[in-house]
C-alpha cells in the first residue's frame, strides 16, 4: 500500500472512530499532535482537540460561532473532548483512548482492528485539562485570564487544572490494567510527524502528488476567479491547494507547513506565500 493511502486511511479511521466525520467520512473535529512516549515495543502518541480551529470553524462538527462569547468558550472548554491517545506497535495502530468530559468523565477506548468500543471510569479530579487551559491563555480569549498554582482564572471563575502528566499516567495505567497492549495490531499505519513532513516534501517535488506548481510555470500570475467576486492568481491557487493538502494529510501546525515549503523553496517564505498557505490550511475559501 502506498504511503499516501496509508496516511488517508489513518486520518479517516481516527475521525470515524470518534464519530467526528462529515457526510463524506472526512474528520471535521481538528486536532494537533502534542507528544510521543515509548514503552516496551509500543509508542503512545498524544493529541489535543483545539478550540481555535473547531468552535470558530464552520467546517468543524463542533462549530459554535465565528465570535463565541466567553460563556460559550467556557462551556466548550469544559465539556468537549480534549486529549486523546493512539497506541501503536511498529507503527501499526492498536488502540485509541479518549478522555471524555461530558456527560461524565470517562475514558473511551476503541480496538482499531475490531472497532470494539468500551468506556472505563476516570478518577481524575479537576475542571479543565492543562492543554485547554494553556490554549485559553495563548489565544487571549479573556484578557484577565491567568494560571496560578495549577488553577485557571477565566471568565471570572476559577478552574482546577488536570495536568497532562496525570492524564498520561492514567492512560498508561488503563492500558496495562485492561491489557490493551495485548490486543492485535491493525493493518493501519500511523506515521510520525517527521514521516508526514518527509512525505509532503517528497510529493511537493516535480511530478509528485502535491506538485501544484509545475503545470502553471510561466503563468503564475495569470488571474483566475476562485468564487463569485473573489479573484487571485494561479500561483495563489496552487499555494492554497498545497496548504489545504498539508492540513488534510496531517501536518500538525501551520508553522510546520511553512517550514516544509521553505525547505522545498530553498528560501524563506514571503508574506504572500504565507497568506495563501494559511488560507488553504484553514480552508478559508470554503467556509
Amino acid at each position: 500500500m502506498k504511503r499516501a493511502t496509508i496516511i488517508i486511511l489513518m486520518i479517516l479511521t481516527v475521525g470515524q472512530i470518534f464519530g467526528q466525520t462529515d457526510k463524506d467520512g472526512n474528520p471535521v473535529f481538528n486536532s494537533v499532535s502534542t507528544g510521543e512516549k515509548s514503552f516496551d515495543d509500543f509508542l503512545l502518541t498524544s493529541s489535543y482537540y483545539t478550540l481555535k480551529n473547531n468552535i470558530e470553524n464552520r467546517l468543524s462538527s463542533v462549530f459554535i460561532s465565528k465570535s463565541p462569547t466567553l460563556d460559550q468558550i467556557e462551556k466548550a472548554a469544559i465539556n468537549l473532548p480534549s486529549d486523546f491517545f493512539i497506541l501503536t506497535k511498529k507503527s501499526e495502530m492498536v488502540v485509541t483512548v479518549m478522555l471524555q468530559n461530558y456527560p461524565k468523565r470517562e475514558f473511551m477506548t476503541i480496538i482499531v482492528a475490531t472497532d470494539q468500543q468500551k468506556t472505563f471510569p476516570c478518577k481524575l479530579s479537576g475542571d479543565i485539562t492543562e492543554n485547554r487551559a494553556n490554549e485559553i491563555i495563548k489565544e487571549k480569549y479573556d484578557s484577565t485570564a491567568k494560571i496560578e498554582d495549577n488553577v485557571l482564572t477565566f471568565n471570572n471563575k476559577k478552574f482546577q487544572i488536570i495536568t497532562t502528566k496525570e492524564i498520561e499516567e492514567a492512560v498508561l495505567d488503563l492500558i496495562k490494567k485492561e491489557k490493551l497492549d495485548k490486543e492485535k495490531p491493525s493493518n493501519i499505519t500511523l506515521l510520525s510527524q517527521k514521516e508526514i513532513q518527509e512525505y509532503v516534501l517528497s510529493e511537493t517535488k516535480e511530478g509528485g502528488k502535491l506538485d501544484f506548481f509545475t503545470e502553471i510555470k510561466g503563468h503564475e500570475y495569470d488571474g483566475v476567479q476562485v468564487k463569485p467576486g473573489v479573484f487571485t492568481t494561479k500561483q495563489g491557487v496552487a499555494l492554497y491547494l498545497w496548504g489545504r493538502a498539508c492540513f488534510d494529510i496531517g501536518v500538525n501546525t501551520l508553522e510546520d507547513a511553512y517550514e516544509i515549503f521553505a525547505k522545498f523553496k530553498g528560501s524563506p517564505l514571503n508574506m504572500r506565500d504565507k497568506e495563501y498557505i494559511k488560507r488553504g490550511f484553514y480552508k478559508e475559501l470554503e467556509k
